[in-house]
C-alpha cells in the first residue's frame, strides 16, 4: 500500500508532531509513503528508504495578503500532485489539518479514499475558515478528530457528517525516551513551563503578567516562533518580561524543558480559542508534572481537576496564583498530583 501525505505548516507544534508518528506508523507496517509538506520542522527528521519527500513551500508572513497568496499556490501545488496519481493503484491519501483543502480534491477528483486527521475546531476560527472546513469534511470518506470534545462540536457543526472517528494524540518514543520524571527533584525546582505559540489567544501575556506576581519562582516560555519576531510582539505590546522570566524561541526537541520543569501551564483563552486536545498537557503527564489548564475543550478531558492538575480558567488570576503557590510549597500535594500524572 502507499499512503500519499499532505501537511502544509511543518513546524514544532502539535498536528506535526502528531503527523510524524502517524508515519513512522505507516512505515512499520511495511507500507510506502510519499509526503508532501513544507521544510523547517519535525517532519524534516523521517527518513527511511521507504519515505520520499517532496516540498510545498508555506510559510506565515506577517501581512496577511502574502501569506493568503502563499496558501493558494500551496493549494495550486497540491491540487496538480494529488491528481497525478489517478492511475494509480493501491494508493490513499492522509491529509492532516483542514488546511490542504486543494490535495482533498484533487484525490477525489482521481478516485482515492481521503482519511482527513481533523486538529482544529473550526468554529473557533474565521467564516471562511468554517466554510473551508465544511468543504473538506465533504471529500474525506473518514474523519479522525482527536477528542470527544472536538468530536462533538463537528457533529454539531455538520449534523450530516457520519464518517467521525476518535484517536487521541500519542507521544514519539524519542520523545518519551528523553524524559527523566522525578518528582521529587522536580518539586525542589520550583520552574513553571509554557510552551505555546505567538498568538494573543495561547495565554503569553497571562503567563508573563502571572510570572511578575510571583517572582519567588522561575518561569520558562517556550515560544514556536522566531527569537525576532517574538522580540517584536514584546514590544507591539509594551511587555517588558520580569527577571524571573526565561524565554526560548522555536526549539527542535522540548524533552529537556520538562526535565527542568516543575509543573507545566496552558492559559489558552477560551473565550477566544478551546483546545481540541492539548499535546503540552499529554507530554506533562508522561514527565510525571501537574498541569494547570483551561476547564473547557479537548485538553480537559487529559486532566482530572485535583487529581493530576487543576482546571482554571486564565482570567481567574487570583486561583491561579493560589495554585501555584501551593503546589510549588505543599511538597505532599505536589508529589502526589505528579503521581496522579502517570
Amino acid at each position: 500500500m502507499r499512503h500519499v501525505v499532505f501537511h502544509l505548516l511543518n513546524d514544532y507544534s502539535g498536528s506535526p508532531k502528531v503527523l510524524r508518528g502517524v508515519v513512522e506508523h505507516m512505515l512499520a507496517d511495511g507500507d510506502d509513503v510519499r509526503l508532501y509538506t513544507s521544510r523547517g520542522g519535525t517532519l524534516d527528521a523521517l527518513d527511511a528508504p521507504r519515505l520520499r519527500h517532496s516540498a510545498i513551500p508555506y510559510t506565515f508572513s506577517p501581512r496577511k495578503a502574502a501569506t493568503l497568496l502563499r496558501y493558494v499556490w500551496a493549494q495550486l501545488l497540491s491540487f496538480g500532485c494529488a491528481l497525478s496519481y489517478a492511475l494509480s493503484k493501491d494508493t490513499d491519501f492522509y491529509i492532516n489539518t483542514i488546511l490542504p483543502v486543494g490535495a482533498a480534491l484533487g484525490a477525489r477528483l482521481a478516485g482515492k479514499r481521503v482519511t482527513l486527521h481533523c486538529h482544529e475546531n473550526p468554529a473557533a476560527k474565521s467564516r471562511a475558515y468554517l466554510a473551508l472546513a465544511g468543504v473538506m469534511l465533504r471529500l474525506a470518506d473518514r474523519v479522525v478528530c482527536v477528542s470527544k470534545f472536538q468530536a462533538d462540536r463537528l457533529a454539531d457543526l455538520f449534523p450530516r457528517l457520519k464518517n467521525i472517528e476518535i484517536v487521541p494524540n500519542s507521544l514519539s518514543r524519542d520523545f518519551l525516551s528523553a524524559l527523566r520524571p522525578d518528582p521529587e527533584t522536580a518539586f525542589e525546582r520550583r520552574n513553571v513551563l509554557m510552551l505555546t505559540s505567538l498568538k494573543a489567544y495561547k495565554g503569553m501575556r497571562e503567563f508573563l503578567n502571572l510570572a511578575s506576581m510571583l517572582p519567588q519562582y522561575r518561569f520558562t516560555l517556550v515560544v514556536n516562533d522566531t527569537a525576532a519576531n517574538i522580540r517584536v510582539w514584546l514590544r507591539s505590546n509594551g511587555i517588558t518580561p520580569a527577571a524571573n522570566v526565561t524565554i526560548h524561541p522555536r526549539q527542535r526537541e522540548v524533552a529537556r524543558f520538562y526535565n527542568e520543569a516543575s509543573l507545566v501551564m496552558n492559559l489558552s483563552n477560551p473565550r477566544l480559542f478551546v483546545e481540541t486536545f492539548g499535546m503540552t498537557a499529554l507530554e506533562a503527564r508522561a514527565a510525571r508534572l501537574p498541569v494547570i489548564a483551561p476547564p473547557t475543550g479537548g485538553i480537559a478531558e487529559l486532566i482530572t481537576d485535583g487529581t493530576d492538575g487543576y482546571l482554571i480558567d486564565c482570567h481567574d488570576t487570583p486561583r491561579l496564583i493560589q495554585a501555584v503557590e501551593t503546589l510549588l510549597t505543599d511538597r505532599e500535594l505536589y508529589l502526589r498530583l505528579a503521581a496522579g500524572a502517570t
